[in-house]
């Protein structure tokens, strides 16, 4: 084993890391290149307004693509992903549960397990409540809010 002299720092690590995301942007950067070349150059194929289009999935575009967008859709989304960050912390837990009761830490890993998803659940309760899990939920402007 080496010994770590006190007062030293490791900058060369940073250094390996620095180096791996520099080559991952010029992988990605060559890649990107080589398609266009060989789709245009050697494939031939021309951009025009069609394809610069909206929608490129049959359907003729309607309207400005500028709207306001539904906010149901992002609380949608954002519960979907605080739910599934729970699932991906958790399950690496579950999945060593049984040896950390042979450890004697079963009760403790538990409690900990609980205390993160209870917390996870009253904010889908308190969600609830306020009735963002409506679908059809109906917007009423307060006075404080309105425009005048």
């Amino acid at each position: 084993m080496h010994s770590i002299q006190a007062g030293t720092t490791h900058y060369a690590e940073f250094g390996v890391i620095a180096a791996l995301v520099v080559l991952v942007i010029l992988t990605v950067a060559v890649m990107m290149a080589l398609v266009n070349f060989l789709t245009r150059v050697i494939g031939k194929i021309k951009m025009d307004a069609a394809k610069a289009a909206t929608y490129e999935c049959g359907e003729a575009p309607v309207g400005s693509s500028w709207f306001r967008f539904n906010n149901r859709f992002y609380l949608t989304a954002i519960l979907f992903l605080v739910f599934d960050v729970e699932l991906v912390l958790v399950l690496p837990i579950l999945v060593r549960f049984t040896h950390f009761l042979q450890m004697g830490e079963g009760v403790l890993i538990f409690a900990k397990v609980f205390l993160f998803v209870g917390t996870l659940l009253l904010g889908l309760i308190y969600a609830g409540v306020r009735g963002d899990l409506s679908w059809n939920k109906s917007v009423v402007a307060s006075k404080e809010s309105s425009c005048e």
